[in-house]
């Protein structure tokens, strides 16, 4: 029962995902967190979290901006490099704490912070800031909004662009703790990852069938308050673990 409630969580929050291009990810690094060791968490989130921003980026190819991808890649590497060199793995509650944190940095970034994907530049600090957000918490959606709120893309080119350099990240994120769940011998069943994998296949299709008959406005407006909403809820959860 529990690793199914984990599947269909995975193909609730990916069309979540599919269609607001933020939250989804978020909230199933949540439900991980909830039941899961760190890092089996991590893992099966990075595994769930590829495919989805996967299906995404096929799905919305044509409005991809791939200009931004070697810069931000160049950021994702370098973190890695670091993470590599210190083996870290936070605790639980400082996952959840990190998670619920990140939407009210993004709303009170100074107007005068000029951080366009766009600009090479830019696309690099991204990659860094965001990058060491999905190694400590798993999630970093709110994070990466920053980097497009000042960006002239539209949703379907937000929707692409921001899904290539997530599956990167989710991917980093996956072959780092999965060294680390090995070594800590902690096993999940096998039919699970295919299984979330699936999930989050079907979760961005229904996704994409509901964004298109949004606008942009909606887009934006929706998202925001959702992924508000669920930050509230994990940080008092992070509190909560930190106390017991």
């Amino acid at each position: 029962m529990l690793y199914i409630i984990l599947i269909i969580a995975t193909l609730v929050t990916s069309i979540i995902s599919g269609v607001l291009s933020m939250a989804g990810g978020m909230i199933l690094m949540g439900v991980f967190g909830f039941v899961l060791s760190v890092p089996a968490a991590m893992v099966l989130h990075g595994v769930a979290q590829a495919a989805s921003n996967g299906a995404r980026i096929w799905l919305h190819r044509e409005h991809v901006r791939w200009s931004v991808l070697p810069p931000y890649t160049l950021g994702t590497i370098v973190v890695l490099a670091v993470f590599v060199a210190i083996q870290f793995v936070p605790d639980k509650g400082i996952v959840f704490i990190l998670i619920g944190i990140t939407p009210f940095l993004s709303v009170n970034l100074p107007a005068r912070v000029d951080l366009n994907m766009e600009r090479p530049a830019v696309a690099f600090l991204c990659g860094l800031v965001v990058t060491t957000a999905q190694m400590l918490a798993g999630a970093s959606g709110p994070l990466l909004d920053v980097f497009y709120v000042r960006s002239k893309l539209g949703r379907r080119e937000v929707l692409g662009t921001k899904a290539i350099t997530q599956t990167l990240g989710h991917i980093v994120k996956l072959i780092y703790y999965a060294t680390l769940l090995t070594q800590l011998s902690v096993n999940l069943p096998v039919y699970v990852y295919p299984a979330v994998v699936i999930g989050a296949l079907i979760g961005n299709g229904v996704g994409k069938i509901i964004v298109e008959r949004m606008s942009d406005e909606q887009f934006r407006k929706i998202g925001s308050r959702v992924i508000m909403a669920v930050g509230v809820v994990y940080l008092a959860k992070g509190a909560y673990e930190l106390m017991v």
